[in-house]
């Protein structure tokens, strides 16, 4: 797939107008923890008890690398123009009109601030999360034409707040999280569309799928400390 039919593609979806916008490579495969998400049925992930993140924690947690994950492979797939003398980034359409987007390094860090707002915000414990990102995963496998810097962040908030809705017990109303986000609810909606069709609409994840993204991150996160410990 030509890489003008893939940002044609992301051009249509819908993106959240914050401020906070939004291992190895998290992109078809390539990193540690991808996972196929081929079951083939719908369902909840199955019971696995995890406790809800200390969102004190520091950027070298789960959450960081994940975002630093994604965004590493969002710009390394994207047409990318820099302008020389600037700071301004333009990203590539199909129309070949152009889009700005954050340097990576900026849109690592605020897709971070992002998701550390939805998890303070709506209480998401550690198995929502990996399963948003199990979600994200799939779609970059199956559907990485909808994928680029000016789609990701829009797409990782649906991913949470699918994961929300699947595991929660009292949940939140998509007005909630407009509300939370900054945006209007008909955008939300449209996000929520976007990702349930990229998925098929299988939202099953097995426990061994669950416990692999876990197992690969958890090892990241514990290296990460281990350096930092004897630096």
């Amino acid at each position: 797939m030509s890489a003008d039919s893939r940002n044609s593609r992301a051009a249509a979806v819908p993106r959240v107008p914050s401020d906070v916008q939004g291992v190895e490579h998290w992109r078809s495969g390539a990193g540690s923890g991808c996972l196929d998400g081929s079951d083939g049925a719908e369902g909840m992930l199955e019971n696995v008890f995890v406790p809800a993140f200390d969102t004190g924690a520091s950027h070298e947690g789960l959450v960081w690398l994940m975002c630093c994950d994604m965004c590493i492979g969002a710009y390394d797939n994207a047409q990318i123009i820099r302008t020389y003398g600037t700071s301004e980034v333009l990203c590539v359409l199909a129309d070949r009109s152009v889009i700005s987007v954050p340097e990576q390094s900026v849109a690592c860090r605020k897709l971070n601030e992002q998701m550390m707002q939805i998890i303070r915000s709506v209480n998401m414990s550690e198995t929502e999360f990996l399963q948003a990102a199990i979600f994200m995963n799939r779609i970059w496998r199956f559907k990485p034409e909808i994928v680029s810097p000016a789609t990701l962040q829009s797409l990782m908030v649906g991913a949470c707040l699918l994961s929300y809705k699947i595991n929660s017990d009292h949940i939140l109303s998509n007005y909630h999280w407009a509300q939370m986000l900054g945006i209007n609810v008909k955008t939300l909606n449209q996000i929520e569309i976007v990702i349930l069709s990229a998925l098929g609409f299988n939202t099953f994840v097995s426990t061994d799928d669950f416990n692999a993204i876990r197992t690969a991150f958890e090892q990241r996160v514990a290296s990460q400390q281990q350096c930092k410990t004897l630096m």
